[in-house]
């Protein structure tokens, strides 16, 4: 009896076994392995975290003229990394520096007023920019001396002198004293720490002179040169014929 008992269960764990396999082969799939997950709520996390980022964004440009410079002061670390991009946060809160010539205002011209990027202070203008050839943007002296506040910076072998926003303290660079007359001072500021607010009516000039292109153009192209008229050699009069008309005893030539 034992062994009938034995060879019974066996033959029934067998059968159970065959029917697994039956049924994972029917299936296709692998009881094991989990489903996967849509990611249309990763994606909609991704998105509405972008969307926070921006609303931040927007209501800090829109706070930066009523915040008073003690509110800016207290500014949370976790506030300003929601508030700016990342080479921005690095650059103005944790004192890095961008590559040369990696700026987009190293090579800037236009007439207007740069900003700190965090508070919108106005710090330097376009009229005190110059060329240094260093691949940062270089002023010789601020808007304001007291927009501007400087600190000894011993962060390298040689010291130098750091550049930071007096409102909300961002680091924007440092100065040095081989700058043009009259100052002699050279701010090598970091592009990512400013913004820029173009002057009142340049966008307007240029829009002026691209019509005014446009129209000269437009008369230049109908505008018909007439062709020059010439005459024939064989109707040149030569110059005995000319001094024999002037005397009146003009000889006939003689053939050859």
């Amino acid at each position: 009896m034992p062994r009938l008992q034995v060879q019974f269960w066996s033959c029934v764990s067998i059968t159970a076994l065959l029917g697994l396999i039956v049924t994972i082969s029917a299936s296709g799939q692998d009881p094991a392995e989990p489903q996967p997950k849509s990611d249309s709520k990763t994606a909609d996390k991704t998105d509405m975290k972008s969307e926070d980022r921006t609303k931040t964004k927007a209501k800090g440009e829109s706070e930066a003229v009523t915040k008073t410079d003690q509110e800016w002061r207290r500014v949370t670390d976790q506030e300003w990394q929601r508030m700016l991009t990342m080479d921005q946060y690095l650059v103005t809160r944790r004192k890095a520096t961008e590559p040369a010539f990696s700026g987009r205002y190293v090579t800037s011209h236009s007439p207007g007023t740069f900003l700190c990027v965090c508070c919108k202070a106005e710090l330097f203008s376009s009229r005190h920019k110059f060329d240094s050839g260093t691949g940062w943007p270089s002023f010789w002296q601020p808007i304001d001396v007291r927009a501007i506040a400087q600190a000894a910076d011993y962060s390298e072998a040689e010291p130098r002198m750091e550049v930071m926003c007096r409102r909300c303290g961002a680091h924007l660079g440092h100065v040095f004293d081989d700058g043009p007359d009259p100052t002699g001072l050279r701010f090598c500021i970091n592009s990512v720490s400013l913004d820029f607010k173009g002057a009142a009516g340049a966008k307007t000039s240029a829009k002026t002179k691209a019509k005014a292109k446009v129209k000269a153009k437009a008369k230049t192209t109908k505008t018909k040169v007439a062709p020059r008229k010439t005459q024939p050699k064989d109707s040149d009069p030569s110059p005995d014929s000319d001094r024999g008309a002037e005397s009146g005893q003009g000889e006939p030539s003689t053939p050859r």
